[in-house]
């Protein structure tokens, strides 16, 4: 059986509804918002409280602990470290000695931000290092969990996508300020290496499949810079391009330091399951149709119970 935290979020309700599609046994973790999919038990828990998340996971032994579940607002955690440090290292550090000892395998998810994006296209080689509260927790997560669960796996990865939850994904707020006929500012010094949550969700299901441990940079194949994948939005969507303008990250009032080159290096996950990441066409042409198709409805369903 499959557990993920952090169902009701942008990767977890991808995960599930993944998973359940391809028949697999799969249940969720959720704490502030209860997913409610059909035939798919969704529980509720604080994994800061141990004794409750040691009781449920006893409860429910899971063969396979995918742990999406973070405090991932960049300004709110560097204005919160304590609570920031409890949330994504402790409480991950637990959800580790859990697993270890149940002999569930573990897959971390972590974020390109644990390095400070001096140059780009980082291999799993290259020294982290975070530039503020949130990537340094996520980093130290992913240290307790290697520590603990040494045949562990850890997905460094950034997203965007289709949420359950009323907060956008920067896919999402792009597209919300087109509509509205707003001027989308693109950053053109930020560089990243962006992959939808639902292609996302079947690579790493795959690698767990694969028994792959370790730590793997699964992200999308193309760097891109903001100001490039908002245009390229744009034109997918059936935008104009010129709503796109071009700024700098030094322009934005964000309270948090953030990394200008965070692309990653996606060699190694590519030669373990012998296929290439998606660039970022091919994620935002799937993004499109996942719109057509309904899949922002049914997601948002799922929140609401109107799917029983």
């Amino acid at each position: 059986m499959l557990l993920v935290t952090g169902a009701s979020g942008l990767l977890g309700a991808a995960l599930v509804a993944h998973a359940h599609d391809l028949g697999q046994q799969v249940v969720g973790l959720c704490h502030h918002h209860k997913l409610r999919m059909k035939n798919v038990p969704v529980h509720s828990v604080d994994l800061t409280n141990r004794s409750a998340t040691r009781e449920l996971i006893a409860r429910l032994r899971p063969s396979s602990i995918v742990h999406c579940a973070a405090a991932t607002n960049v300004d709110w955690c560097e204005d919160h470290p304590l609570e920031t440090e409890e949330a994504n290292v402790h409480a991950t550090s637990f959800l580790a000695e859990i697993a270890a000892e149940m002999k569930s395998r573990l897959l971390y998810i972590s974020t390109d931000s644990v390095f400070d994006g001096r140059r780009g296209n980082y291999s799993e080689n290259d020294q982290p290092s975070p530039l503020n509260v949130y990537a340094k927790s996520k980093l130290d997560g992913e240290q307790e969990v290697l520590r603990l669960h040494p045949s562990a796996l850890v997905g460094r990865v950034t997203i965007f996508g289709w949420n359950a939850q009323d907060k956008h994904s920067v896919g999402e707020w792009i597209l919300q300020e087109l509509c509205t006929g707003r001027q989308v500012r693109g950053f053109t010094d930020v560089h990243f290496s962006p992959m939808l949550a639902n292609d996302l969700s079947e690579v790493l299901l795959l690698m767990l499949d694969r028994q792959l441990t370790g730590i793997f940079h699964v992200v999308g194949s193309e760097r891109v810079s903001k100001y490039q994948f908002a245009k390229r939005l744009a034109i997918i969507f059936g935008f104009d391009a010129e709503q796109v303008v071009p700024a700098r990250l030094a322009e934005a009032t964000l309270r948090a330091a953030r990394p200008l080159d965070v692309s990653l290096n996606t060699q190694k996950v590519s030669l373990a399951l012998g296929r290439v990441m998606p660039n970022a066409d091919q994620g935002l042409r799937r993004f499109r149709a996942l719109q057509q198709n309904g899949y922002p409805q049914q997601l948002k369903s799922y929140l609401t119970g109107a799917s029983q």
